[in-house]
């Protein structure tokens, strides 16, 4: 009889999903108490009532940049700064690192609205067919953004938690292009961005970038995508001449150049590399590059088909900021 039990124990927990014990636990609550509802349990009281808790959100709701501490002051509770962030929190209210963006006029809405209007039909097809350049900072070790640490309290002065800059950590301007097709060469230079230079650069590397991945006979049609930046504009007759169709970004608008993306990846494979020197930085920006070209690809292909859907979400905000 008791290995009769002990098999359909067995048989339940199997079929359920449960440990054995488990069956064997609630069999003996069952027949202790008629159900199957759990005991009452000990525990820590929650330390706020409902009226607090919506009193907490509320306060951030209307204050967007108040902290916890600040929740606690102004609330006057007392309760722990710890248990305000919670509260927070499940009020779908997490602190977040707010994010600077320019407070755009009303033309400069009306640019970028313009613009998404104009390319809103284009298929992905075409925009594969789209090529972005940019200059960009190659930065070599002791340069870093924000880096988060778990670390007591009271240890935020303590070296082994803390990131260590150098003074002047080394930085290489960098000149890239791609399309949806792959990355072209870049460039490094050390001076400023004149005309004369940049003229170089699209003759030296841009167009044989461009005959790597399009046929130049019979000749394919293909696009350049580039900013407002005053060198950039200097060169629109050497665009037209060269027989370049070109797309010009509105001002202040890098969430509309897919480049943008690509630099952010790369400044986070170089944050990994130990580079010191300033051919050190070009080296190891150059091996990044390597293998961003090779391993990928279909980052880079979606970097361009999101063009259709930022023209979207443009016109969705009437010309405002969309986040990408």
């Amino acid at each position: 009889m008791m290995h009769a039990e002990g098999q359909l124990r067995k048989d339940i927990a199997a079929k359920v999903g449960i440990s054995v014990s488990s069956v064997r636990h609630w069999v003996s609550h069952y027949a202790e108490h008629q159900d199957v509802d759990d005991e009452p349990r000990s525990g820590r009281h929650r330390a706020t009532d409902e009226k607090t808790d919506t009193n907490i959100a509320l306060t951030a709701i209307e204050e967007k940049f108040i902290s916890a501490r600040g929740v606690k002051r102004k609330l006057d509770l007392d309760v722990s700064i710890d248990t305000v962030d919670r509260r927070l929190k499940e009020a779908g209210l997490p602190g977040r690192v707010a994010q600077h963006n320019r407070i755009f006029t009303d033309e400069e809405k009306a640019a970028r609205l313009a613009f998404a209007i104009k390319y809103k039909d284009w298929t992905e097809e075409q925009w594969m067919t789209v090529w972005c350049a940019d200059e960009h900072f190659a930065w070599g070790q002791g340069h870093s953004g924000r880096v988060y640490v778990r670390r007591p309290v009271g240890e935020a002065d303590n070296p082994a938690y803390c990131v260590h800059k150098l003074p002047h950590p080394v930085k290489v301007g960098v000149w890239g292009c791609f399309s949806g097709r792959g990355l072209g060469y870049c460039y490094f230079y050390n001076t400023s961005l004149t005309a004369k230079l940049y003229k170089e650069i699209l003759s030296t590397h841009l167009l044989p970038s461009v005959r790597l991945f399009f046929s130049a006979d019979p000749p394919e049609k293909w696009y350049f995508i580039h900013d407002n930046y005053n060198v950039h504009k200097s060169l629109h007759t050497w665009l037209f001449n060269h027989g370049v169709d070109r797309i010009t970004i509105p001002p202040y608008s890098p969430d509309l150049n897919p480049i943008e993306n690509l630099w952010e990846l790369m400044d986070k494979r170089m944050e990994k590399r130990n580079a010191t020197t300033m051919e050190e930085v070009k080296n190891a920006w150059a091996e990044e590059w390597d293998k961003v070209s090779r391993e990928e690809t279909e980052f880079i292909q979606n970097c361009m088909r999101s063009m259709r859907k930022r023209c979207a979400d443009i016109i969705a905000v009437n010309g405002d900021h969309i986040h990408y």
